[in-house]
């Protein structure tokens, strides 16, 4: 399984490939790095990829992914200034991720404060845009931030979406 997403950072989406150990399940608390003094969140969508894929046309790209779930993409702020960016996002931990959804399920809720016009680019541009660079493989998941300023993070917060009785993330920061 690999981790492959579009990171917003100073007005930009970056490509990122993070490990497998960079995704946090939504039951685990966050733990905030020690070498690290600025760490940050930043909202993204992710997509839980179903189909093998190789150069994928952005108009057949909804075919390739099943689920659809709310992320955070945690950013250490102060490596990325240092020009750091793998050590920056990929480190363990670095992708929580909230409960699956069916897609038309996901963007049918009101309270997933995550909406897909706010983001530079689809979901179906994103895979489109992956698999002319790599396969991509059922159970791969990818991730796209979205264009607003990542928030600090301290020990003791917690992060949530969700409303009306429906909690589509949680993540305790540690």
């Amino acid at each position: 399984m690999k981790i492959v997403g579009f990171t917003y950072y100073e007005g930009q989406y970056r490509m990122t490939v993070k490990s497998d150990s960079s995704l946090l399940n939504q039951d685990k608390p966050f733990f905030l790095p020690d070498w690290s003094g600025d760490v940050r969140a930043c909202r993204c969508v992710a997509v839980r990829i179903c189909r093998l894929g190789r150069s994928v046309e952005t108009r057949f790209a909804s075919r390739y992914y099943d689920a659809m779930a709310c992320g955070i993409d945690f950013q250490a702020a102060d490596l990325l200034r240092e020009g750091k960016t793998a050590e920056a996002l990929a480190f363990d931990g670095a992708l929580c991720v909230g409960g699956w959804l069916q897609p038309d399920v996901f963007r049918s809720l009101p309270a997933t404060l995550l909406s897909e016009t706010e983001q530079g680019c689809t979901i179906e541009q994103g895979i489109a845009q992956i698999s002319r660079i790599m396969t991509i493989r059922m159970g791969d998941i990818l991730y796209i931030d979205m264009p607003c300023e990542a928030q600090p993070v301290h020990r003791e917060d917690v992060l949530q979406y969700g409303d009306d009785g429906q909690n589509l993330l949680y993540c305790r920061i540690k």
